[in-house]
């Protein structure tokens, strides 16, 4: 893998704003010649630094207004990451992560409420042997990039 210098990360940062940019609009935006972005970006998706394109989708306009952080304590004898992995395939769990601490899993969830939000914890959540405490923290503003 070779190192990262101006010119591919004026590529990833204008990736990173606008991932449906075309290598023409990339260009524009960086000033980097067309053929210089083609290739550079073959490069960065060949070392794996790109490893996918995405959207952001306004959940809220979806009917998913309601951010929830919820920490997670294992029981001693799971394997935390392996929990998480369950986890993340739930539709409404947006991102997760293995923590340090007094809980051991963190995880992000989108719902339309409160009443949502309880239903994920109680009959979901609480379906995880694994799963020995929860606790939940709802997000008043979410402000992320």
């Amino acid at each position: 893998m070779s190192e990262i210098d101006e010119k591919d990360s004026a590529i990833l940062e204008a990736l990173k704003n606008d991932s449906s940019l075309s290598i023409q609009k990339i260009g524009r935006k960086t000033g980097i010649p067309i053929a210089t972005v083609h290739h550079r970006l073959k490069k960065l998706i060949a070392d794996k630094i790109i490893t996918r394109y995405t959207i952001d989708i306004d959940q809220a306009k979806l009917g998913k207004k309601l951010v929830a952080h919820i920490l997670i304590k294992a029981t001693p004898k799971s394997d935390h990451i392996e929990l998480l992995e369950k986890l993340m395939k739930h539709d409404e769990v947006e991102d997760g992560s293995a923590i340090t601490g007094a809980f051991d899993v963190l995880i992000k969830v989108r719902v339309a409420d409160v009443d949502d939000l309880d239903q994920f914890v109680l009959k979901y959540l609480r379906t995880f042997d694994e799963i020995a405490q929860t606790e939940s923290m709802i997000a008043f503003r979410n402000i992320g990039k």
